[in-house]
């Protein structure tokens, strides 16, 4: 009975927008083009997005908007300052039943003692790709050092709907970083806890381990995360992580590694290997598997010198064969060289079911989102080929992320206002053409003017993250169990090609740094 009832709210509910919000009957045509905030104009979006509530920035003192799909569904809305936010369900029918169609705003304005005015309509596609129902995210203040309250979150791209996955409210302020899932799987994902309760959250299905990765062998605990498709296995880097600040204006901070290896984990024993191939005296950074789970890409630059000027390291792109039946590596490639591409590369990410990596272009170093001049790039895997998709902006981009199949792009940028970092997305077609780039829609369409946190290394997740912050902490509390080493399988610190620590090195600990 309560069923019916809420039915029958919801349809008199709409038929109020429908029916009290009519679209004036007596217009003028003008060539003025609707101005919007967030800018939801010219898009590709997916059918199971959110409503893209906005602003009309355009001066007038009466609004109504009509919104309707190609099959003659429409939404029709009226406000006097401009502020536009859609009814959920009658937003997702508009779009769930002409996926493939198209989405056509119409705006009319009034100024006092004028007539109504239609302005220039506005199209948008509607993609009959679907996007990833949900996103993880970072939330940390546009700091250096003091970065104050600090959260992992994960929200609804079909709702508005934000919940944590661990707060540091809760743990004495701690920093946390490098929230990572295994193909995007909410069950399988792990994250650092540094400081307090330091040490690595490593959720696999109903098991949640809590362990300490830092180890005498490999010198630092891990940092920069990527799953093995398989399950088993995470290659993680290993870094002693230096930050300095400019003096220069337009530049913030530097962020280097002092030394960089990447090591695998084994998520069941709970034992680390140092793979000879990826311990060297060379920088090994940012692992990133292949979507089959036989290749690790990652980015290498010359060894760390420090007379050397910031701004001379470069990193390259590279990739290692993998056997997963015995668990070692193979050949080793340079897929983009510092000589042919001219640039720095961080970040790297396999699209599913496409041919190219996504990867990220700076002038030095790899910590893109303090570099104003970061853009994303895709790389050919099958022609070499290099492109530069129209998303990018005068500001910094970083940290692409892609969704399951491949047809979206997820990635920050700080194109408001240089200083803050927000999530956008942008379709991508079979060919690598990336339809115009949209930021991720809020409630409010004036959320962004006044929000002051930034989303730091957003991932897609299938579905939501179960574990909640309470019980989480209450693992941490109990102390993080030690990793074995295992050293049969791995080259010794000392013998092998990376230097022994020295005092001055410190204890690996800077990872909290890490806002990327």
């Amino acid at each position: 009975m309560q069923k019916e009832i809420n039915k029958l709210i919801a349809l008199f509910l709409f038929s109020m927008v429908m029916g009290c919000n009519p679209v004036p009957g007596n217009f003028k045509q003008s060539d003025e083009s609707p101005e919007l905030y967030p800018d939801y104009t010219s898009l590709t979006i997916p059918y199971n997005i959110a409503p893209l509530n906005f602003q009309i920035l355009n001066k007038g003192e009466q609004f109504v908007v009509e919104i309707s799909n190609s099959l003659n569904r429409r939404i029709t809305i009226s406000s006097t300052k401009g502020r536009i936010s859609f009814p959920k369900e009658s937003w997702k029918k508009l779009l769930n039943e002409d996926r493939g169609g198209a989405l056509t705003i119409s705006v009319y304005k009034k100024n006092r003692g004028g007539p109504w005015e239609a302005l220039m309509p506005v199209r948008n596609e509607i993609s009959g790709d679907r996007i990833d129902p949900y996103i993880a995210f970072r939330k940390i203040a546009p700091a250096n050092i003091n970065w104050g309250e600090m959260g992992i979150y994960q929200r609804s791209l079909e709702s508005f709907k934000e919940t944590p996955i661990m707060v540091n409210s809760i743990s004495d302020k701690n920093c946390m970083n490098c929230h990572t899932f295994n193909a995007r799987n909410p069950e399988q994902m792990l994250f650092h806890m540094r400081g307090p309760y330091g040490g690595t959250m490593i959720a696999d299905s109903e098991n949640i381990q809590f362990v300490d990765t830092k180890i005498e062998q490999t010198r630092s605990a891990g940092a920069y995360a990527s799953w093995h498709p398989g399950g088993e296995l995470v290659a993680f880097s290993v870094n002693k992580i230096s930050q300095s600040f400019h003096s220069r204006i337009g530049k913030i901070s530097n962020v280097a590694d002092k030394y960089s290896d990447i090591v695998l984990y084994d998520v069941k024993r709970n034992s680390i290997t140092r793979p000879a191939e990826l311990a060297t005296a060379k920088l090994e950074n940012l692992p990133s598997w292949s979507t089959d789970g036989r290749c690790l890409y990652y980015i290498c630059a010359d060894r760390s010198i420090d007379s050397l000027p910031y701004d001379s390291r470069v990193y390259k792109l590279m990739s290692i064969s993998f056997d997963v039946e015995t668990r070692k590596f193979g050949s080793m490639d340079t897929l983009i060289s510092v000589s042919d591409f001219g640039r720095s590369i961080s970040h790297p990410r396999e699209a599913p079911m496409k041919d190219f990596i996504s990867f990220i272009g700076l002038d030095y170093g790899y910590f893109s989102i303090n570099n104003p001049e970061s853009d994303v790039y895709f790389y050919n895997k099958k022609t070499g080929e290099i492109t530069l998709p129209g998303i990018n902006s005068d500001f910094t981009e970083s940290y692409p992320s892609w969704s399951s199949d491949g047809s979206w792009l997820m990635f920050v940028s700080k194109r408001e206002d240089g200083i803050f970092s927000q999530v956008w997305f942008s379709h991508i077609d079979e060919n690598g053409i990336a339809a115009k780039p949209f930021v991720l829609p809020q409630k409010n369409p004036d959320f962004y003017e006044d929000y002051l946190f930034n989303y730091n290394r957003p991932e897609f997740i299938s579905g939501k993250v179960k574990w909640n912050p309470k019980k989480l902490f209450a693992i941490a509390r109990n102390g993080a169990e030690s990793s074995s080493f295992n050293e049969a399988s791995s080259v010794s610190i000392s013998s092998g090609a990376t230097v022994m620590a020295s005092p001055d090195d410190g204890d690996g600990g800077d990872e909290h740094y890490n806002h990327d």
